[in-house]
């Protein structure tokens, strides 16, 4: 039986008008499949930790835990792909010194919904990091959040995403400074063409008693729909006097000098789009520096864009 449920909802309620404060979507009864459970041993390096997460032909979700004991370094490669609604949680917790590296693809099919929610809590000197590629036919669904609890703990997340035809993007990040001398870097980037939506919204929560704790918030949105929509949600909240926050966005349209650089090399508009919808994903691809992702996000690359990306040009 279907529901109305929220998801992705901000702390605190803010914009009522514009309808940012959460998303609400129709879910299903739901398999649920037998949860993961990881776990790194103090001081282990392993090799990445992976999880290719499908539907079984229906509603599906899965959970996982994660459990990164002191000084420890792991990576987890996430794909949650699927041709019906899929839903996906990560719990992760992190121990003095561990550091956490999260890699996630997340591409369904046309008329599927995929969402995945993670949460971290990290004690002193803690890291753990996010990076997010959303991208498919269906829409899209991220809820990341992390507890930076003890000092010196810190959280960094990168995310790209390209919407399309009447597609949703919405992505939600929420940091929660506790500790002293945390930091938290969040930055977004990706494209939006013909009538396809997208909500970002990126918290950064200085609570009391975090002194000394930075944390920053920056996306680059490129509108290419006449139709589409963006929304650009950033929030900064803070309970203690001696913090930095900072945040910013730029959105906009393919200006007219980039498309006379491209035009004088023989590139027309449409290639150049494609480039530079392109260029955000494959950013991070390179950055996740891990060949079985980047070939699976390759392929889903390859899927939406095909070859217009002008590779050859």
């Amino acid at each position: 039986m279907k529901n109305t449920i929220r998801i992705n909802e901000l702390p605190t309620r803010t914009w009522n008008r514009l309808g940012v404060n959460a998303a609400e979507i129709e879910w299903d009864t739901a398999a649920v499949l037998p949860p993961q459970v990881l776990a790194v041993g103090a001081g282990e390096h392993p090799a990445p930790l992976r999880l290719d997460v499908r539907d079984t032909g229906a509603c599906t979700e899965q959970t996982v835990t994660l459990h990164a004991a002191a000084d420890s370094d792991a990576c987890l490669v996430l794909t949650a792909a699927a041709a019906h609604p899929l839903a996906l949680r990560l719990d992760a917790a992190l121990d003095a010194g561990a550091r956490v590296r999260v890699i996630l693809l997340e591409n369904p099919t046309q008329g599927a919904t995929v969402r995945v929610e993670t949460h971290a809590t990290c004690a002193a000197g803690a890291k753990i990091e996010y990076l997010t590629i959303l991208l498919g036919d269906g829409d899209l669904y991220a809820d990341q959040r992390a507890e930076l609890v003890g000092d010196g703990s810190a959280l960094k997340a990168d995310i790209a995403y390209f919407g399309r035809g009447t597609q949703t993007v919405d992505y939600n990040i929420v940091v929660n400074h506790f500790g002293k001398k945390t930091e938290s870097e969040i930055l977004a980037s990706g494209a939006l063409a013909d009538a396809a939506k997208k909500v970002f919204r990126g918290t950064i929560d200085f609570k009391r008693g975090c002194a000394d704790s930075v944390g920053s918030e920056n996306e680059t949105v490129l509108m290419l729909g006449d139709d589409a929509v963006n929304k650009t949600v950033p929030l900064i909240l803070c309970a203690e006097e001696n913090v930095e926050g900072t945040h910013g966005a730029t959105i906009g349209d393919l200006d007219a000098a980039t498309l006379f650089y491209f035009e004088s090399r023989g590139i027309d508009r449409a290639a150049a789009q494609a480039i530079l919808s392109r260029a955000a994903i494959e950013r991070l691809i390179r950055m996740a520096d891990d060949k079985a992702f980047a070939a699976a996000a390759e392929a889903a690359l390859e899927a939406v864009l095909g070859d217009k990306g002008g590779k050859d040009a």
